[in-house]
């Protein structure tokens, strides 16, 4: 069964160097997720041109909002 959920994905700074108290991507992130969204992660190093047709590889994610224990990120698909 297809998963209908909007996807968004997110291209960022390495995520475990944030500081999650002041970083707003992860809060843009924590209400999409609040919202149902599914989550994809991307860091620059992730993306890439071939042809002139942009391409990346992205990994699930899931957010949370904790100080200490703010992702989980799953591999890259």
């Amino acid at each position: 069964m297809p998963d209908d959920r909007l996807q968004i994905a997110v291209v960022m700074d390495p995520i475990e160097d944030i500081k999650p108290a002041k970083d707003t991507t992860l809060a843009m992130m924590l209400a999409a997720q609040r919202r149902g969204w599914q989550l994809s992660y991307l860091e620059f190093g992730h993306l890439w041109l071939r042809d002139g047709v942009a391409f990346g590889r992205a990994h699930p994610l899931e957010v949370r909002d904790d100080a200490t224990d703010w992702f989980t990120r799953g591999e890259r698909s």
